[in-house]
Formats: structure tokens, sequence, C-alpha cells
């Protein structure tokens, strides 16, 4: 009866940990920034701060069919809500944002719902 009490205990311990690493941004992980990071960019605006440490995020996949020439850029999302494009980056201070994280044109469609080509990047208010 006691070995069935440890065996649950250490299950229902380890799920949390689980849940809570997943959530958690890893250490090196290039889809993530920190606010302490884009702080240290000293840049007013995030577009700045995303353009020293990861201009790749705001690039252009280029067009996305033969018919619409349209370049095709990143949806922004802040606090769950669409923002737009990544030029609405420029009015959005880095001391209003605790965190950046960039999703994948896959993770993005699961995460945001459809027609985010490029990808999305999620920012989290402080």
């Amino acid at each position: 009866m006691h070995t069935a009490r440890v065996l649950v205990a250490v299950l229902i311990i380890g799920a949390g940990c689980s849940a809570a690493a997943q959530n958690a941004p890893t250490r090196g992980d290039r889809n993530v920034l920190t606010h302490d990071q884009m702080v240290a960019t000293n840049s007013v605006s995030i577009f700045d701060a995303l353009e020293k440490l990861r201009p790749e995020w705001m690039t252009s996949r280029g067009p996305t069919s033969v018919t619409d020439a349209t370049p095709t850029m990143p949806s922004v999302f802040m606090n769950g809500q669409l923002l737009g494009r990544v030029e609405v980056l420029r009015d959005i201070r880095v001391q209003d944002v605790g965190e950046a994280r960039f999703w994948s044109a896959g993770q993005a469609s699961a995460r945001f719902g459809m027609g985010h080509p490029r990808g999305v990047i999620e920012l989290k208010g402080r």
C-alpha cells in the first residue's frame, strides 16, 4: 500500500514538472527571447530589438503562389490578440514586453489557426 502511494506521488510530481517544462523557455532556445535579453540591446522598439537579436524572425518567405506575388510576413500576436504584420513591432516598446517567441508556420497553424504561412511572433506583455 505504501509503495502504491509513493508511486502515485512520483507520477503526479513528474507530470507537473513536464507540463511546466513545456512552457518554460530552455537555455539557448532560438525561438524565445526574454525581457532581459531584449533590454540588453538598448533598443526602444521590439522591432529594433528583434532586428539585432533574431532578424530571421522578420524575413519574408517570398510569394506563396504563382498567382499571388504578395510576400508573406510573419503575423504578430500580443497576449493572444492579432496585431498585424511585423511593421506593428515598431510601435511596441521593449519595456512593455516580457517575452517574445517565434512559432513556425506549422506550429502557428496549430496554435493560432490557419493563415500564418510565415509563422507568428508572439509577444507576452509585462
